[in-house]
């Protein structure tokens, strides 16, 4: 998790104004505004020192910094010596060097939007590359030229984070269900074969066991059920050892019915998952309540939630 910005230093106008409040608390709103009205105050450097952006003027050119909203310290690190004489391309990632190169020089083109804005990697000055977004827009003179780019950026770190886990969550959820199904139809015909050997002479059956347990071995049941485990444990990491601790006496098949529910699965899809009609799985889902001491009309949805 990042660092508050409110943990840092406040700026100059920031503090003039706090011991203006501070030598009359009793101000009300009227007082307020009148305050900020009669006062030598900055307003504008007053909002640069408190905005969550990151406010920058660049040269048209090549993009160079001419000036850094204060702000910039609290979120990137940098101060405004800090990135003198620098350009953006310094400080993104490699990755993401031919997005930036296009967005600056549409703008210095005048042909990007405000609304066009990008997700860079960029390397702050003590967090390393954060992700941050932004938009960047040009300033004309009256000949209708470009003269400044204007680029303002947020670092949205927290919520990219929270973006690639949730699509990380999913594809190991896909291949939890499909990896499920392979296993299940592993499964059934291993016991087809199995059955179709019973029916066979005597004479005939040790022979045919011999290669029916190389099928097995090749197929690796197990190893498919501990690969199931793993994936089902990144999304829930606590589940089976909570669960499991409390319910030593479940079965494999009963923990993976209950991964299921904890997955969000339907009744209908954990059916085609473990290849079982649906009746077959509403009196499997009885069988599991009474193991759990659970009443007929309690829900497993709601009790695999407390794990």
């Amino acid at each position: 998790m990042r660092k508050n910005i409110n943990e840092t230093y406040r700026g100059e106008e920031t503090e003039y104004l706090l011991k203006l409040i501070d030598n009359d608390k009793d101000l009300d709103g009227e007082g307020l505004s009148r305050l900020l009205e009669n006062q030598n105050i900055d307003k504008l450097k007053l909002i640069a020192e408190n905005t969550i952006d990151v406010i920058c003027l660049h040269h048209p050119r090549d993009g160079r910094y001419l000036y850094v909203s204060p702000s910039t310290e609290k979120i990137m690190g940098y101060t405004s010596e800090d990135l003198k004489g620098k350009v953006p391309y310094d400080f993104i990632h490699p990755d993401h060097l031919p997005i930036l190169i296009k967005n600056l020089s549409n703008s210095k083109d005048g042909i990007s939007s405000p609304l066009e804005k990008q997700e860079l990697l960029f390397r702050t000055k003590n967090e390393g590359y954060q992700w941050f977004e932004g938009y960047t827009k040009p300033i004309y003179d009256k000949k209708n030229e470009v003269v400044l780019l204007l680029s303002c950026t947020r670092n949205i770190q927290d919520r990219k984070i929270a973006e690639i886990e949730k699509q990380e969550r999913e594809i190991i959820q896909q291949n939890l269900l499909l990896s499920s199904a392979l296993l299940e139809k592993k499964r059934v015909i291993i016991k087809k074969i199995e059955d179709k050997i019973l029916e066979l002479e005597p004479t005939m059956r040790k022979e045919l066991r011999s290669i029916l347990s190389y099928v097995q071995e090749t197929l690796n049941l197990d190893e498919d059920w501990e690969d199931f485990m793993v994936h089902f444990k990144k999304i829930h990491p606590d589940f089976y050892k909570n669960i499991f601790g409390k319910f030593p006496d479940l079965s494999k098949k009963e923990l993976k019915h209950l991964a299921f529910i904890k997955l969000g699965m339907t009744s209908s899809d954990i059916a085609k998952a473990m290849l079982v009609k649906k009746e077959s799985l509403r009196v499997a889902r009885n069988r599991l309540k009474k193991k759990l001491d659970l009443d007929s009309g309690q829900s497993l949805f709601d009790f695999v939630q407390e794990y």
